[in-house]
């Protein structure tokens, strides 16, 4: 009996013994474990403190138990509502280049009031795109992808899926009893990474006396080695040498983009003497830390802090310019409006901007030390025209112009509601005649990731 007890004693000192083991190997784990996202979580630290427009919000202390996205979160403005960050392989890496991975259809997303049903409506389509050769046209309806109908909690997935190829399942609009039904008919398209020319269209229009430069511009974009600020320069030359008058820039669903795009345009459409004497164009607000650093390493005078205008070949030396607008035109669209307002006559047309004036930058973490796997895009900026004027809570239309892209006119055509209404006040000596009421039957949805990407206005290159 007593030794059974002692063999007992001796299972309970060796089970205690490992158990004391198990304990300090678990512990050490936690330990290691609760320092996961540190190295993370610092770089994030860092580059806010150094780069966020409320940095003051950024915390001095990290903490490693914290993933990465709730860490950054924790610390946005709750005016801040641009900021994003990323992994690697939630993004297409075309994006932060300006490539798009798309079919060639530029989509704008509804909603019936009535109904709820969700659908995507063509705004136009890009020449020569895997879209423009499978015959979709501006107003087409798709009602499905891949088989699944459309919802406010998936439009957005289903539409910008990485798949090669997607099916489109189509709709048809029946104007008497306002919906929308199923057409029976699908199409596929290919998609890729495409390289997609801003400059959609291009025209001039000729009444009465005025040659009237139109251009359809998608979105600012300089393209690799300013490819697609030569095309645009291309077309401008041309509008000179043909003697226009006025030129009307379509920035309907234009959702921003770069600004030595914006500049490129601006310097163009400015007066002369503007251009020649080299005047403010975009003033930029950044934080303490950083505007301090801008000012020791360039001056007050510095690039970063005040965009300029400067000479171009193919300035038209403009008195006025029209711009076309709707709740889509955002971000740089709006920067490049209120800039060029104090030293021309602007006339918008259309209805109200979306009153983004903030800029973001892409931070990429395969650049920190030591590397890792996320993409960051905070808010770094926000902008302001020479007479420090804001764009906020939108830009309002001089003249009010509706379109219902239900039964869209093409890009172009004089009838377009918004481009006419231009059409008639120029002929008018710039006059406004009553604007023709239009019934649109459905609510726009926010393209939300469109919306993102056009608000980066520094394009890195990674290394």
């Amino acid at each position: 009996m007593y030794s059974d007890k002692k063999i007992n004693l001796n299972m309970f000192k060796q089970l205690a013994v490992l158990g004391l083991t198990l304990l300090l190997v678990s512990t050490a784990c936690i330990k290691e474990d609760s320092n996961e996202f540190s190295e993370i979580n610092t770089w994030i630290k860092d580059e806010m403190q150094t780069n966020y427009l409320w940095n003051e919000r950024v915390p001095e202390s990290v903490s490693g138990t914290i993933p990465p996205g709730a860490f950054f979160g924790s610390m946005l403005d709750p005016e801040d509502n641009t900021s994003f960050i990323l992994s690697n392989s939630n993004i297409i890496p075309g994006e932060t280049s300006g490539l798009t991975f798309t079919s060639g259809i530029s989509p704008a997303f509804g909603q019936f009031s009535n109904t709820g049903g969700v659908f995507i409506i063509v705004e136009f389509v890009y020449p020569g795109s895997p879209a423009d050769s499978a015959g979709f046209k501006r107003g087409d309806i798709i009602l499905g992808i891949d088989g699944s109908g459309l919802t406010t909690a998936n439009f957005l997935q289903l539409f910008y899926s990485e798949r090669n190829s997607v099916r489109y399942s189509l709709g048809s609009y029946d104007p008497e009893a306002q919906t929308i039904f199923f057409a029976d008919s699908n199409v596929t398209v290919e998609q890729g990474e495409l390289d997609l020319n801003p400059v959609v269209y291009s025209d001039i229009i000729e009444q009465n006396n005025d040659k009237v430069g139109y251009i359809l511009y998608a979105s600012f974009n300089s393209g690799e080695s300013a490819k697609y600020n030569d095309s645009l320069d291309v077309v401008l030359q041309e509008m000179k040498s043909q003697g226009i008058s006025e030129l009307i820039i379509d920035l309907r669903y234009n959702e921003g983009g770069d600004f030595d795009a914006a500049r490129n345009f601006a310097n163009a459409v400015v007066p002369a003497s503007s251009a020649q004497d080299e005047d403010v164009f975009i003033r930029l607000k950044y934080n303490d830390i950083l505007e301090q650093q801008i000012l020791q390493e360039d001056g007050e005078d510095s690039e970063r802090l005040f965009i300029k205008f400067e000479e171009d070949p193919e300035n038209l030396n403009l008195e006025r310019v029209y711009f076309l607008t709707t709740s889509s035109t955002s971000s740089t669209s709006e920067l490049m409006i209120s800039g060029l307002s104090p030293h021309l006559e602007v006339v918008k047309v259309g209805t109200r901007t979306a009153g983004e004036y903030f800029g973001t930058k892409i931070i990429f973490g395969s650049e920190a030390t030591p590397p890792n796997s996320y993409i960051m895009v905070p808010v770094v900026l926000q902008y302001q025209n020479s007479n420090g004027t804001t764009v906020s809570g939108g830009i309002e239309p001089n003249l009010t112009a509706v379109e219902n892209l239900l039964q869209p006119f093409p890009i172009g055509d004089t009838q377009d509601p918004i481009l006419a209404r231009a059409l008639n006040s120029i002929s008018n000596g710039g006059q406004s005649s009553s604007a023709k009421f239009i019934s649109k039957p459905y609510i726009d949805l926010v393209d939300e990731r469109s919306r993102k990407l056009g608000r980066i206005m520094f394009r890195s290159e990674k290394n």
